[in-house]
């Protein structure tokens, strides 16, 4: 009796968690918690692997061949080589051929080495003497004057000729009529002590603040 009892009490416990998941939502996917709980549960129980859908296997195609095999291009020969002109030049080789260079011409007197020094240069360029031609490098007059015009024209700009869109107008240049010409004023010291001889700054009036 007390068998059937319990019995009766497991049946009515699983009609109620039945009844539940009749009413508890899906959330769109058509199967209640519950229902995908029980799934998830037996799904793990059992030994046996789920098996998905058979994958339909096509064999690989041939290769497209040419239809012509005697009208293909010769292979491109390797333009990475040494014999290349525009290959880098490793720094031995630069040396043995400064060095070649440097044995041929020792009886030259004109041969000037193409040697770019790694060190910087003095603030003063010193000049060298050609035998034949005198006395030339970059202290001449020439190029001291060529020089200067240059970085003048890069600092200031030329004063009659415009050569960039961001130069100002030529007219704008020219100082007017009534503007005073070579007159830079009075010296900012001059005018100090002016003002502090004007107000009495000085001596005993400045700790005697009555004295004023």
């Amino acid at each position: 009796m007390r068998a059937k009892a319990g019995w009766t009490g497991v049946a009515l416990v699983f009609s109620a968690v039945a009844l539940a998941g009749c009413g508890s939502p899906t959330y769109g996917t058509g199967v209640t918690a519950e229902q995908q709980l029980l799934e998830d549960v037996t799904g793990v129980l059992s030994l046996a692997p789920k098996r998905g859908p058979q994958i339909d296997y096509k064999p690989r195609p041939e290769l497209v061949k040419p239809p012509s095999l005697e009208v293909l291009p010769p292979p491109q020969e390797s333009i990475a080589s040494t014999n290349n002109p525009a290959w880098p030049e490793s720094p031995e080789e630069r040396l043995a051929r400064i060095r070649a260079e440097a044995t041929a011409n020792q009886d030259n007197p004109r041969y000037r080495p193409n040697i770019i020094r790694d060190l910087p240069r003095d603030s003063q360029p010193t000049t060298w003497e050609d035998p034949n031609d005198g006395v030339i490098g970059p202290t001449s007059p020439e190029q001291r004057a060529e020089i200067l015009r240059r970085r003048q024209i890069a600092n200031q700009g030329s004063p009659t000729t415009r050569r960039y869109l961001s130069d100002p107008p030529l007219d704008l240049r020219q100082p007017a009529s009534t503007a005073p010409v070579d007159d830079l004023g009075e010296d900012e010291w001059k005018k100090e002590r002016a003002a502090k001889s004007a107000g009495g700054s000085g001596g005993l009036r400045r700790l005697i603040p009555w004295l004023n």
